[in-house]
């Protein structure tokens, strides 16, 4: 699961809350999709294991020649997806009974009455503005009306910087992207920087691709557009005129971006530049009126994530017509603050973001909208909330013992490498010893009092709570980085690696069934949450991750036969999940998925050492229903990623999720370890067995 190697930059924030309420998961943008690492970031799910063990295999599948239909054919079976959903999975159900927990603590805190505690009343007063569906479809679009009227009021090119400024501070992702992140070369202090962005489908190649199927995706997303501008006001032929402006101006923006695998380089987004080389650079964009209007803190230099998107939209300021901007920043305030609005703005939001791109029945009931909206508004008010009747201290105790029994096997993972020499190993195990462990939630809560809330003031509660982030991340900027900060909220079920911290990151929402139990085996909870763990440490050794050292800077520290040695060692990989189908014709893309591959096999590895390594009530039970532990230990991995989704997701996630499906996940690892196929009995001829074997760490 993604996160981002800086704090949202502005233009994210809103979309982070109204995304929520529509129909999506979390996906940042900009210079926020850096180099960190997650778990995936699909939702998960439907028969949690409690303390039954594991589920069901199918015995007609041989394990050898599908290990995945194996473990996860009868799930599959008996788990369609539901209406609400694109992609469900065997967590899903996890991510529902948080969703669940939240919903009554939002309930309760929703009653009136006194005395209640002050982020208790917020989130409850958010949570009922949100809930207030007839209040919402009646105000129509009156309660955007201000952005609509200023841009509106543009008379020329010059004002158009401070206008940008506004919409980023109200959260709508216009133009490009701007925050603050840890600086590449000195991650303990935060650094200002700016990133392309304003694109309204998920990345460039939407708007470049000629083939039919994508001609199409892009005459139903103008189409898509026209309608919402229609209600938001305009007529039938100024909402048409005005799409195929905004389509027009996005694709010039798509023009000037970067790809989404080459992105993947953090050399190649990060670009130290003075802020008067900036202005020079791109004389038609007024910066200081756009900093001034953002009230940004002074600085110098900046990160220019892309230098080409910028020189790009610079010529767009002369290019193209006032009236052309006008449609496009009309279109791009609208369609953040859509979800928000009257049900015919969020019903048509729907029809084409979930719908038509993801395959989505049904919108999600509003009840679980408001939920994921407060979780990403107010994150910490709630999480704090959800931790003290969700997470027990023996669930960080269990997570710590699992975290130093997979650190001891990394470490002898690295010290028996045969195609490391000793210098380069003296440093990755110096990173991986300083590799920092933050479990369950922030040791320190984010303070909300500035932030007001109003039980019937739904977009004003969001412009606020967007507010209050714009400024705290704005006021990192050159200030030493806060290791405290969490780009995952309590409930969240998923982990991430920072290599620019150098830490791992579990909130407590993961921290359950199927992921682990103080009543599964040890198998069964090395699989699970063992090799998520593993996972989120090979991040720091992935083909991003091994360019930060020990102390999160961005340098060399291999020698060149080591570096040239990984490559080789990364090539199969990229060649392997490339020759996978995704669905259909599309292919996973083995270098866009890279990294969370490399992930997968470094933790599963891991794991399966500290399986090895374990001795009788080290860390749980024995394991159950006569599997061996190693057969026990495959089948849970391979169940933690059961799952089912629709055509359109399948294709959505092969062009812009750096996550492998599900199946690829299981076999795509498996059918590289020699242990799995001990385990198993395999032949060398059959599918699960993999010549030559990929492998990294």
């Amino acid at each position: 699961m993604p996160r981002s190697n800086s704090a949202p930059l502005l233009g994210a924030a809103l979309v982070v809350a109204t995304i929520a309420i529509q129909h999506q998961a979390f996906a940042r943008s900009g210079a926020a999709a850096g180099a960190a690492k997650s778990l995936g970031s699909f939702p998960r799910g439907s028969s949690i294991r409690g303390g039954r063990g594991l589920m069901p295999v199918d015995p007609a599948v041989d394990p050898c020649a599908d290990f995945y239909r194996y473990a996860c054919g009868p799930w599959m079976a008996h788990n369609p997806i539901p209406a609400d959903k694109s992609r469900w999975g065997t967590f899903s159900e996890l991510a529902e009974q948080n969703r669940a927990v939240l919903q009554h603590i939002l309930e309760k805190a929703s009653r009136p009455g006194l005395g209640k505690a002050p982020d208790t009343r917020k989130i409850g007063d958010l949570y009922s503005s949100c809930m207030d569906e007839a209040k919402a479809d009646a105000a129509g679009v009156q309660p955007i009306q201000r952005e609509l009227d200023e841009i509106a009021a543009l008379k020329d090119a010059s004002a158009i910087p401070a206008e940008i400024a506004r919409l980023h501070l109200d959260g709508v992702g216009a133009l490009f992207s701007f925050g603050s992140q840890p600086d590449d070369m000195n991650a303990k202090m935060e650094i200002a920087a700016a990133d392309q962005g304003g694109l309204g489908l998920p990345e460039r190649d939407y708007y470049l691709k000629t083939d039919p199927d994508s001609r199409k995706l892009l005459d139903q997303y103008r189409a898509h557009v026209q309608k919402m501008l229609e209600l938001s006001g305009e007529s039938a032929s100024q909402a048409s005129l005005d799409a195929a402006r905004a389509l027009a101006f996005e694709t010039d923006l798509a023009k000037v971006s970067m790809g989404n695998v080459e992105r993947r380089d953090p050399a190649k987004v990060y670009h130290m530049t003075r802020l008067s080389d900036l202005m020079q650079e791109t004389p038609r964009f007024d910066w200081q009126a756009y900093l001034k209007a953002l009230g940004a803190p002074a600085f110098s230099s900046l990160n220019v994530a892309v230098p080409g998107f910028m020189k790009g939209m610079d010529a767009m300021m002369k290019s193209v017509p006032l009236d052309d901007w006008k449609a496009y920043l009309r279109w791009r305030a609208v369609h953040a603050f859509a979800p928000l609005l009257s049900k015919s703005l969020v019903d048509e939001n729907f029809a084409f973001f979930g719908k038509t791109l993801s395959g989505q029945k049904e919108i999600s009931p509003r009840w679980k909208r408001c939920v994921d909206l407060t979780d990403r508004s107010l994150g910490d008010a709630l999480g704090r909330a959800y931790a003290k009747v969700k997470f027990r201290p023996k669930e960080k105790k269990a997570a710590l013992a699992m975290v130093k029994a997979l650190e001891a096997a990394f470490e002898g993972d690295l010290k028996d490498l045969p195609w490391m020499t000793p210098e380069t190993k003296k440093r990755a195990l110096a990173k991986l010893d300083a590799i920092a462990n933050k479990i369950g939630y922030p040791a320190k809560w984010k303070n909300y009092s500035s932030v007001a809330i109003s039980p019937d003031d739904l977009v004003g509660d969001i412009r606020r709570a967007t507010l209050f982030e714009t400024r705290r991340t704005l006021n990192k900027i050159g200030r030493p980085v806060d290791k405290n900060d969490w780009d995952m909220t309590p409930p969240t079920v998923n982990a991430y690696y920072d290599p620019q911290q150098n830490n791992i990151n579990f909130p407590a929402g993961i921290l359950q069934p199927p992921f682990y139990s103080d009543k599964f085996s040890t198998a069964q909870n090395l699989g699970g949450i063992g090799a998520v763990i593993g996972h989120e440490m090979t991040h720091g050794f992935d083909d991003q991750g091994r360019q930060y050292d020990a102390d999160g800077n961005r340098r060399d520290w291999w020698t060149k036969k080591d570096a040239k040695a990984f490559q080789k060692r990364a090539d199969c990989l990229v060649k392997e999940y490339s020759s996978f189908i995704a669905t259909g014709s599309v292919h996973v893309n083995g270098k866009l998925t890279l990294g969370e591959n490399t992930a997968d096999n470094g933790g599963v590895r891991i794991a399966l050492r500290a399986l090895k390594s374990s001795r009788p009530g080290s860390l749980a039970r024995a394991p159950e229903g006569g599997w061996s532990p190693e057969q026990a230990f495959f089948v849970s991995y391979a169940q933690i990623w059961c799952e089912n989704k629709t055509a359109q997701a399948a294709v959505l996630q092969a062009r812009v999720d750096p996550h492998s499906p599900g199946r690829d996940r299981v076999n795509g690892v498996l059918m590289n370890m020699t242990e799995f196929q001990e385990a198993f009995h395999c032949p060398s001829n059959v599918p699960m067995v993999r010549h030559p074997e990929c492998r990294v760490w």
